[in-house]
């Protein structure tokens, strides 16, 4: 009995020694290829600064640089750096995650000591700092953290942010939140309170590398926002989900932007809501689109090169793109005011036509008689009637109270009902639209557009 378990007792000793130095040439190769990735997209450069490998682990500091001048020339400010530090532990046994059981543990930390001239925050603490702990069967869980910080003045406060995630074969969640972030002049303040980052992507990591579409809905939230002492936003949310027909292999994509509670001055609204939705997109042009940068990114970042290789495979590849006639819509356009309430959509799609060419695509008529397109607006009377008035005192420069003003939103008002672009039921307003061969009909009546 003593000899087996001695024998069990050197296997697993054995496994626990061997196993990190059979793991690290891979992961080592893997973070060589990141880097080499980060170096050819275009505006990055990379390179690992140096490398100390141990048995049981790695350090790997590594410089980033990014120049928006060569994504767009109008930006300029030059190269920004940070240095990274890539610190990973190699299992199974992983001494430096309070002796847990993994294939490696990650930490990749910016110490940002630079920015201490002119922010405070923990002493001996990395400005950032992200922890992955990967498993052996391709899962890994993370977590992330910026501590609080403010500077000397208190013009800038900022109470930290903190999120975790977890990746498995089928998907990739994500939370992240900070209580509070603060800045302020002689002027006017500005804060925001209670945010939250919501990320969950339902595929597995091979997936969302092959960059097609899949379920997943990500969304950035807010519970106040004050801009300045007359703007203030409640319950702000943005959203971005993207879909795929598994039968059709169209994917869609879907940005909505919500707000339950807005003042500016002495205008208040409430539940406003703008609803954006991409359709019918086909799957297979954005696998070969991924494919084909990740061919081309390695061997240039020259932005000349890039563009006129994309442009190139845009060539190649509009009838794929345009052929199943992707739509745009505007599926849901509401708020509700003090005076009433309003609601609006819009669906668009392209016309029955032949392959265009990229010249084709520049030239904005070409859209406009493409296009086909149908929406409604419904808005109260009494909301109109205010909203007009707002508009004609701020041209005037006169109260809104004032009976010019009165007298002129009603003239404009009346002409819309005159010419038939409204008409009015039961206290609403009401409009019908339609586009069609660069033509726009309100209420049947015809509005060249070209």
């Amino acid at each position: 009995m003593k000899k087996i378990l001695a024998l069990v007792a050197f296997i697993l000793v054995t496994g626990c020694v061997v196993l990190p130095k059979l793991i690290a040439p891979t992961y080592q190769e893997n973070v060589e290829k990141l880097i080499s990735n980060i170096d050819h997209a275009q505006g990055y450069s990379a390179n690992i600064v140096s490398t100390e490998s141990a048995w049981f682990g790695s350090i790997n500091k590594v410089m980033i640089g990014f120049d928006p001048s060569q994504i767009d020339a109008s930006l300029q400010g030059g190269t920004q750096k940070a240095e990274l530090i890539i610190e990973s532990h190699f299992g199974p046994l992983l001494f430096s995650n309070n002796l847990s059981v993994g294939l490696f543990a990650t930490k990749v930390r910016f110490d940002g000591e630079t920015l201490r001239k002119d922010l405070n925050w923990e002493e001996n603490a990395p400005f950032y700092q992200l922890s992955i702990l990967g498993g052996f069967t391709g899962n890994f869980q993370l977590t992330d953290a910026i501590p609080a910080f403010s500077n000397s003045e208190k013009t800038v406060q900022f109470s930290g942010y903190s999120g975790e995630g977890e990746m498995n074969n089928e998907a990739f969640t994500y939370e992240g939140t900070f209580d509070h972030a603060k800045a302020s002049n002689a002027y006017r303040e500005s804060k925001a309170e209670g945010f939250t980052l919501s990320v969950e992507l339902l595929a597995n990591l091979d997936t969302i590398m092959k960059g097609g579409f899949y379920d997943s809905m990500m969304n950035l939230s807010l519970d106040t926002l004050v801009l300045d002492a007359d703007t203030e936003l409640s319950g702000l949310s943005i959203g971005l989900g993207s879909a795929l027909d598994t039968d059709t292999q169209l994917g869609s994509l879907e940005m909505s932007y919500l707000i339950n509670g807005l003042v500016y001055g002495d205008f208040t609204a409430n539940d406003l809501s703008l609803v954006t939705e991409l359709d019918r997109l086909n799957n297979q042009f954005f696998l070969d689109f991924k494919h084909f940068s990740d061919g081309m990114l390695p061997n240039t970042n020259n932005s000349d090169v890039i563009n006129k290789e994309t442009l190139t495979f845009l060539k190649d590849n509009l009838n794929l793109l345009l052929g199943d006639k992707p739509e745009f819509n505007i599926t849901n356009f509401s708020g509700t005011f003090p005076e009433g309430s309003f609601n609006a959509n819009l669906s668009t799609h392209l016309a029955d036509m032949n392959t265009p060419t990229i010249e084709d695509l520049s030239v904005p008529e070409f859209w406009l008689y493409n296009t086909v397109g149908s929406g409604a607006i419904e808005i109260d009377e009494a909301l109109l009637q205010n909203l007009t008035e707002r508009f004609i005192a701020s041209k005037m420069r006169a109260p809104i109270t004032t009976p010019q003003v009165k007298q002129h939103a009603r003239l404009i008002i009346d002409g819309l009902l005159e010419q038939g672009l409204v008409t009015l039921e039961n206290d609403k307003f009401l409009s019908d639209i339609a586009i069609k061969e660069g033509q726009l009909t309100i209420n049947n009546a015809p509005f060249p557009l070209m």
